[in-house]
């Protein structure tokens, strides 16, 4: 079962763009949400920052690979799943939740709150007949 998530942070740092066994392009990366509250004399304060392991695939991943760099502002937007696998060392079973993002599910996008951009239409890959 999968949950959709949306959510905007920080990215923890440059994403590093990777490739699946069949050569797909992917980037993983740490996306960093902050919250403000109040603390007990009333002053807001930053929380500490809530982690969201992250994985883009196929064009939105080059995209975000070219495009973005640490620290930079970006919203998430795709299903929370569980990855699991054995641990190396002890062959216990690990387990992590990730966002994924890939072209049948989800956006990414940089925000423009503090910034400027100048959007260019990507050119979508060639259809197989």
């Amino acid at each position: 079962m999968s949950t959709t998530v949306t959510f905007a942070g920080n990215l923890a740092e440059a994403p590093e763009l990777l490739y699946t066994r069949e050569s797909k392009p992917f980037v993983s990366c740490r996306v960093l949400v902050n919250r403000r509250v109040q603390n007990d004399e009333g002053e807001w304060v930053n929380d500490e920052p809530t982690a969201h392991n992250v994985k883009i695939f196929g064009t939105a991943a080059t995209h975000v690979h070219d495009s973005c760099g640490s620290g930079n502002p970006i919203f998430v937007h795709g299903l929370e799943r569980t990855e699991s696998w054995p641990d190396k060392e002890t062959g216990e079973k690990r387990t992590k939740d990730v966002v994924v993002v890939d072209n049948r599910f989800g956006e990414v996008g940089i925000s423009l709150k503090y910034a400027s951009a100048r959007i260019e239409r990507a050119a979508r890959p060639a259809q197989a007949s």
